[in-house]
């Protein structure tokens, strides 16, 4: 016998089999099954899936570009594909619930949206008989129920995401509300100080204050709604948008350090953190946090300014500068041992920007780092007391 997993059941699969004819997957399947998913083309798929949804009528009539339906598109039939390769993916429901919180906003009803998902299943399956051969019928059928289980799971999480979304939205108040932080938010340009002070007062907050900006995408955006949604005490506290796919909620630094209802909210390691000064800055708050929310999570620890190397060094991931940040093989002459200690020295001196504070945090003779800042010199030709040259250590270790 072999196992195949199907989302959390476990499917007991002949290794053998007699009978040409099944309703399962064979465990000789798997290499083939995968060349045919490989052979699928997203582009191919999106085009397909949009001719069919433009037979939907209430999607031809909402607020959803060409644009935005063809990125979705293409990125729920990724996770789709990627989920009928390896069950432990989570690209297909980070997709469906975006996919639902977007179309809950544009006001498409809940039963517009399962007959959009249904149509995935049609695409996908019209794609792979046409990429499949006359000897990959049986293996087809086999298959059908797999492809028509990791859909349906899809439309689970899309109708979580559009629930969630839909509960938020359950008012005209909450709907004026998110017109205005959309426009604090979403706009192609910062609004001007005195609009920003108009839709603090349309909103009822202060505008003079420090506000936090928290970021979020993908499972993270997901994980944060459905905290949300389970709390009206927190949702209270805060005001919520996106710019684009990325879930942004705002509060102010007050509030944020102080109501109980964000307790966990702020032991939280989702997203990304910055806080601005006034009102008229949550603009520019708000493309900074979404920026560092694409960052990959580090150490359990929420994303905020102090990541801005990091943030630098992979917007300048494939540029020229790449050669002035990349030393680490001029460090290969050195044991790891003494790699190591020079590392720390540096990071000390960099954080403390003082010889002898590094030293003190090391519990170490000033000299030792002073020795150990000549040897990174030696290998690298990099002084880091020079502050033009030590940047380039920032950004590379950042």
């Amino acid at each position: 016998m072999h196992i195949w997993r199907r989302g959390r059941v476990m499917i007991a699969v002949p290794e053998d089999h007699d009978s040409p004819l099944s309703s399962r997957p064979f465990a000789s399947d798997q290499e083939r099954w995968f060349a045919l998913l490989d052979l699928l083309d997203l582009e191919r798929l999106a085009r397909d899936f949009l001719v069919r949804l433009a037979e939907v009528g209430e999607y031809t009539e909402a607020r959803l570009s060409d644009d935005e339906l063809a990125i979705a598109a293409r990125s729920s039939f990724a996770g789709l594909i990627e989920r009928m390769r390896d069950p432990g993916s989570t690209k297909s429901q980070a997709a469906a619930f975006a996919v639902g919180t977007s179309r809950a906003r544009a006001g498409i009803s809940r039963a517009a949206l399962m007959t959009a998902i249904r149509l995935d299943y049609v695409v996908l399956w019209n794609a792979l008989v046409a990429v499949g051969t006359a000897e990959d019928a049986q293996l087809l059928l086999r298959h059908a129920d797999y492809v028509w289980q990791v859909v349906d799971e899809y439309a689970r999480h899309a109708q979580d995401g559009y629930l969630a979304e839909r509960e938020l939205l359950s008012d005209e108040r909450q709907l004026l509300e998110r017109a205005l932080v959309s426009e604090l938010v979403d706009t192609e340009e910062q609004p001007g100080s005195e609009r920003a002070v108009e839709i603090a007062t349309a909103l009822g907050v202060p505008a003079r204050v420090h506000w936090i900006v928290l970021a979020a995408e993908g499972t993270e955006a997901a994980e944060l709604r459905q905290t949300l949604a389970g709390d009206p005490r927190m949702r209270e506290a805060l005001l919520s948008s996106y710019r684009g796919a990325t879930l942004l909620l705002l509060v102010t630094a007050t509030a944020w350090h102080t109501r109980p209802a964000l307790q966990e909210l702020r032991g939280s390691a989702l997203g990304a953190i910055v806080t601005v000064e006034g009102i008229e800055e949550v603009w520019s708050g708000a493309r900074l946090a979404s920026e560092l929310a694409g960052l990959p999570a580090r150490g359990g620890v929420r994303r905020s300014f102090t990541d801005w190397p990091r943030l630098v060094r992979s917007q300048l991931t494939g540029t020229h500068f790449d050669l002035v940040l990349n030393f680490e093989a001029k460090l290969a002459e050195c044991s790891a041992a003494e790699r190591d200690a020079i590392e720390e020295s540096i990071r000390a001196y960099l954080e403390t920007g003082s010889v002898q504070a590094a030293a003190s945090q090391m519990f170490c003779h000033r000299n030792t780092i002073t020795n150990r800042l000549r040897r990174f010199t030696e290998l690298t030709g990099i002084d880091v007391t020079v502050p033009t040259e030590a940047a380039s250590v920032v950004l590379a270790w950042g």
